[in-house]
């Protein structure tokens, strides 16, 4: 038996909903990661903008950062 089989096998034992919940999360997120690099024209638009301002040098520190962040999300 594969490792694939033997962790379908378990999974259709479990019954506590929290841990199957658990299970979705992480096979969520490992999806998530796989596509990563997937991005939008949008999402690759505003990468291609970030590399630009830090070429030119329009960066922040990383305390300055956490401030328009903070700020950002009062809004």
């Amino acid at each position: 038996m594969n490792v694939k089989q033997r962790i379908k096998e378990r999974v259709n034992g479990i019954n506590d909903p929290r841990l199957l919940n658990e299970l979705l999360k992480a096979v969520e997120l490992e999806h998530e990661i796989e596509h990563i690099d997937e991005l939008t024209d949008p999402e690759k638009k505003a990468v291609d903008e970030g590399i630009s301002d830090a070429d030119e040098g329009n960066l922040h520190s990383n305390s300055e950062a956490s401030q328009l962040v903070k700020e950002w999300l009062k809004k």
